[in-house]
């Protein structure tokens, strides 16, 4: 939307009797108390609810297309790091983001589903948000997409990830944490994403090990060395690793990103993922 122009947004609860419409300028932040349902400190970003506890948000961005972020752990940085992709997505679906378990499950539950879910750090591999991750692989299997990603891989506990992945049927787990360049699959990406799609490109990134060459959206080659002032540039290509894949889990898709530095080329990759490129 443009800079000065502003759009209604209308937050409804089933706590509360009838929805409560307000104003947000498009770009800024709007603060909204509904006692028992927001917090003071609740911010809403281009109608996006950031804090507080379980609501329901509609906008007229979008009737169709909906992305959630799933972001338990969020960091301050986060939207800064990550500004180019939010940008696109907000141009392309209604973006929500919940920080808290009772507002992603209530976000999954919304109907029409999401047009795919994004888990942005490393919370659901802990214990206690173990329901929110069975709620998003449930969505998964009825045909939904997650693409797990962020700020995942730099604050993940490698030995989670195995026991993480498992609960989707994957064999996946921590493989190599390095820079290198990843070539793309043209076996496992469909056309259309192929034609757009960076050939090649350098990332950082938290490898999964296990992966079948199907699933692999970018894999190394023979061309692929350790990018690194400090060691030399031993051989990056190995066997079942990648940074950039995606599985059939039930009738829908889980895909990983393991870049830990936001380039271009993965958030080319997670609008791919997402439908939007």
């Amino acid at each position: 939307a443009p800079a000065n122009h502003t759009h209604s947004t209308t937050l409804s609860s089933p706590l509360i009797g009838s929805a409560t419409p307000f104003i947000a300028l498009a770009g800024d932040s709007t603060l909204a108390t509904i006692p028992g349902i927001i917090t003071p400190s609740s911010t809403l970003v281009h109608g996006t609810l950031l804090h507080g506890r379980a609501c329901s948000i509609s906008t007229m961005a979008s009737e169709t297309a909906r992305v959630l972020a799933i972001s338990l752990h969020n960091q301050p940085w986060f939207g800064e790091m990550y500004a180019p992709l939010l940008t696109a997505l907000r141009s392309n679906a209604e973006f929500q983001q919940a920080e808290h378990s009772t507002s992603a499950i209530q976000f999954l539950s919304q109907h029409p589903e999401p047009s795919a879910v994004l888990i942005t750090d490393e919370a659901l591999t802990l214990r206690e948000n173990s329901a929110v991750w069975e709620a998003v692989l449930e969505y998964v299997r009825r045909g939904g997409t997650a693409i797990v990603m962020g700020l995942f891989p730099s604050f993940v506990q490698p030995n989670s990830m195995k026991p993480f992945f498992s609960r989707a049927g994957l064999h996946w787990g921590a493989g190599s944490y390095h820079r290198t360049t990843l070539a793309l699959n043209s076996a496992a990406v469909d056309v259309a994403n192929a034609r757009k799609l960076p050939q090649r490109y350098s990332q950082k990134a938290v490898f999964v090990n296990n992966v079948v060459p199907e699933n692999m959206w970018y894999k190394t080659d023979d061309n692929s060395v350790v990018q690194s002032a400090v060691f030399p540039p031993t051989s990056a290509n190995t066997t079942g690793e990648t940074a950039v894949a995606m599985a059939t889990v039930g009738r829908g898709k889980l895909g990983y990103v393991g870049d830990v530095n936001a380039e271009d080329g993965s958030n080319a990759v997670i609008l791919a993922m997402c439908g939007f490129l």
